[in-house]
């Protein structure tokens, strides 16, 4: 137990903190980014503002090794892509519908497999005599456009091209899914009347509650699995302190309840991996002098940002962050 009741009561608020952010990210991660398909949009985003040819991105797609990356989109995926899609039909659309619309196109592409694809669909219009209209930047070495040339020796161009686009690619995914978490923390902490002023006053009086807290956060910093039932049974520990119980009675008491519903927004989309760190290290100073504990695996806290693609890397889930969409 710690010595310090303030230091209590700011542990208790950065733990609050990390549930909250590890609660955004998963109704981010698994509702609104899988059911959109966000990565697959932003990629192919990616793609065509790299060729700026969409008629060779189509081709580029419908490229074996491309294809072979996509899958069957599941019933939440239909769903995500008919809200998103504006509906020219008053008709209900089918939940399985037959032929192209059932595939999802792919959320990550190797980079080695782009190259590949790209060289063979660009020898493929070549033989065909089609003029081959890729721009290619500045200071990027590749030579396909530029008459009859051996493409085999674009490979290695290709691949550091993309991923150099692949880099900004990924800054838009981060920059939308960022967004997302603003909106859910705003939405969460609104929804469950959860202001840092009022959490603060709460656990400074009521000891009971911030006992339960610190004991929490303390075990969470040394037998952390970030899972979903155990976010679930951590998210318990706050239930006292949430609701709408009653309502600011004046202007100075909506002002105080709106600067905290803000200041929980903004703490909760700075993300978990931050809050935890913070959190270890107040653990750390007051257990002991002992060394903080390293921090958990980020991909386990963090949404990747999967569109950063690096030859040779495996992506194990969608999008992973190949880390470097």
């Amino acid at each position: 137990m710690f010595g310090s009741n303030v230091l209590e009561v700011v542990v208790s608020v950065i733990f609050v903190y990390i549930l909250l952010s590890l609660l955004c990210s998963t109704i981010n991660e698994q509702v609104i980014v899988r059911l959109l398909s966000l990565r697959a949009k932003v990629l192919e985003e990616g793609i065509v503002n790299m060729l700026r040819d969409p008629a060779l991105v189509e081709q580029l797609y419908n490229h074996p090794l491309i294809k072979a990356l996509s899958h069957d989109m599941s019933y939440s995926n239909l769903f995500g892509s008919q809200l998103s899609q504006p509906q020219t039909s008053s008709t209900s659309p089918s939940l399985a519908p037959v032929g192209p619309a059932t595939i999802q196109k792919p959320s990550y592409i190797p980079a080695d497999i782009f190259a590949l694809a790209l060289k063979d669909v660009l020898q493929q219009q070549r033989e065909a005599g089609s003029p081959i209209n890729v721009v290619i930047p500045v200071g990027v070495h590749v030579t396909f456009g530029q008459g009859n040339v051996d493409l085999e020796k674009d490979l290695v161009g290709i691949e550091a091209w993309f991923n150099s686009v692949m880099d900004r690619v990924s800054g838009w995914y981060k920059r939308r899914v960022q967004i997302f978490i603003f909106v859910l923390g705003l939405l969460i902490a609104v929804g469950l009347n959860i202001d840092t002023l009022s959490l603060i006053t709460t656990v400074s009086h009521n000891e009971t509650v911030r006992a339960t807290l610190v004991s929490a956060a303390q075990g969470y910093t040394t037998q952390h699995d970030p899972n979903l039932s155990l976010l679930q049974s951590d998210i318990s520990q706050i239930q006292p302190m949430v609701g709408w119980y009653s309502l600011p009675i004046n202007f100075q008491d909506w002002l105080l309840k709106i600067i905290g519903l803000l200041t929980t927004t903004f703490a909760v989309s700075l993300g978990a991996p931050f809050w935890f760190d913070v959190l270890n290290k107040f653990v750390s100073f007051r257990s002991s002098g002992l060394a903080p504990s390293s921090s958990p695996d980020s991909s386990l806290l963090t949404l990747p940002s999967p569109l950063v693609m690096a030859k040779n890397d495996v992506p194990t889930t969608p999008m992973p962050q190949q880390e470097g969409v």
